[in-house]
């Protein structure tokens, strides 16, 4: 008797510490098949002992590949009304976006035709990509054109250390897997939550580097040297490069005029007024994301332009609340003089320091918007009135509404202020629902190794996720948390 065939997973656009530190572990401990087509910045002729292997594929052999010419039918082809568009494909890509807008559609043709061919010869069961770059929303594309199931791993941040799958490009488009029972479903999220509101558990954020004193300075100039000496490598490389590497990292003047700008962002922002405690007047508050970022460019790709998004909020909020605009902590380097100025033109504005508490402003915020970012979901774990401008799992909270159409804006604002708080019976049940498609599995910084019991947890994750495959897409496992 023939046995099934290995159900076969095959990941696309994964860095070598995820293939070698998440996905070769979990492979040698399941029964399933892991193939890689690994990220589009490694080239076969440069990873030997990569190319070795007879699970990885790359897009190009060697890195002077040339880029065929735009085949905009084809790219056309692939739109459909889960898919991005092709555009905004390109203009959530870091890199990509930055290129001649010509080249990109020729990276872009390369791209799905590489893909649609590797499906095709590699024929996987289905496809595990991501949410980030040009190469994450054509993978997804290609496999729909393909009639390949695809997914995307998308983690927990209150409480950490969950995961679940997407099978789209958005947050809200998560699968369950699992079917453990409302009740402990319930006990979960009441012990998440208390454990929220005493604040034993907050939401993590990657910091950047904060101006330092003189001897930390020069104790970095090792490390910036060398990264010049990269660009200064890269660059003569640079028309193939282009499609993956920033321009810093390959052009010195851009690299210079990068730095330029980083420390004239900085003195701006230490010069502009801005507030560090909690006013005692009625406030909005609204959140910065950290940009390029693929929370706001891919998931909400419609708002993006996130000054255009506070006059939207200056516009649409009472003249008896301020807006307060928080600045993300891991963004201080990102916004010019023009820039604060231009916020702080809008009626009502004022400016939240990067390194304030931003759990003191939420607890006294009469209003949270939210284009995607964890400030909504910590407000609407306090019961705070939310608006979700993003397509977002947080609408599922008793307090949070989705932005709906932009002309009602005025009055959603209205309606969310005059709003009285649930009860907390009401947000645990809510929250409940928010977690029930997450399972256990690890934190999502791949800078540390996946420790052992972290491991096992991604093998069930993924067992769950080839039973929900095999059947139908449609039944959901019983697996506990």
């Amino acid at each position: 008797m023939n046995r099934p065939r290995a159900f076969h997973i095959v990941t696309v656009g994964w860095e070598r510490r995820l293939v070698e530190g998440l996905c070769d572990p979990v492979a040698a401990k399941s029964a399933a098949r892991f193939s890689h087509i690994v990220h589009p910045s490694y080239v076969a002729q440069d990873c030997p002992d990569l190319a070795r292997r007879s699970d990885i594929h790359f897009f190009r052999s060697h890195s002077h590949e040339s880029m065929p010419d735009p085949d905009p039918g084809l790219l056309a082809s692939l739109e459909r009304p889960d898919i991005p568009t092709i555009h905004n494909m390109i203009l959530g890509d870091r890199v990509v976006s930055k290129i001649d807008g010509r080249d990109a559609l020729r990276y872009a043709t390369f791209l799905v035709r590489r893909l649609i061919e590797l499906y095709r010869r590699i024929s996987p069961d289905v496809i595990i990509g991501a949410f980030d770059a040009l190469h994450g929303g054509l993978a997804l594309a290609a496999a729909r054109h393909l009639n390949i199931p695809w997914f995307a791993l998308n983690f927990s941040v209150i409480p950490p250390g969950l995961a679940c799958f997407c099978d789209r490009m958005s947050p809200a488009a998560r699968v369950s897997l699992t079917g453990p029972a409302s009740g402990e479903l319930r006990e979960i999220a009441e012990g998440a939550l208390r454990k929220f509101e005493t604040r034993d558990i907050q939401a993590h954020a990657f910091i950047a580097p904060q101006v330092s004193s003189l001897p930390r300075r020069l104790s970095r100039l090792p490390a910036r040297f060398s990264a010049l000496t990269r660009t200064i490598r890269n660059a003569r490389d640079r028309e193939y490069v282009q499609f993956t590497q920033k321009r810093v990292e390959h052009d010195v003047w851009a690299a210079l005029e990068h730095k330029r700008r980083a420390a004239a962002a900085r003195r701006a922002l230490s010069e502009a007024h801005t507030l560090a405690q909690v006013p005692d007047t009625p406030y909005v508050l609204f959140g910065l994301h950290l940009q390029p970022e693929s929370s706001i460019d891919v998931w909400a790709p419609f708002f993006s332009n996130q000054i255009w998004v506070i006059e939207l909020l200056a516009r649409s909020i009472p003249p008896s609340h301020k807006l307060l605009v928080k600045i993300h902590k891991s963004d201080v380097a990102n916004y010019s003089r023009e820039q604060l100025e231009r916020m702080q033109s809008f009626p009502g504005v004022e400016l939240v320091r990067p390194f304030a508490d931003t759990r003191s402003f939420i607890e006294r915020a009469d209003l949270v918007v939210s284009i995607q970012g964890t400030m909504g979901l910590e407000a609407a774990l306090l019961g705070k009135p939310v608006i979700m401008l993003g397509d977002s799992p947080v609408s599922v909270f008793p307090s949070a509404s989705p932005v709906g159409e932009i002309v009602e804006l005025p009055m959603l604002v209205r309606s969310k202020l005059a709003q009285p708080p649930p009860g907390r019976d009401d947000i645990v049940a809510a929250y409940a629902d928010y977690l029930a498609p997450f399972m256990p599995a690890s934190l999502n910084d791949w800078s540390v190794e996946v420790a052992a019991d972290a491991i096992e947890r991604y093998v069930q994750l993924f067992s769950a996720l080839e039973r929900y495959v095999r059947a139908g897409l449609s039944a959901p496992l019983q697996v506990a948390l």
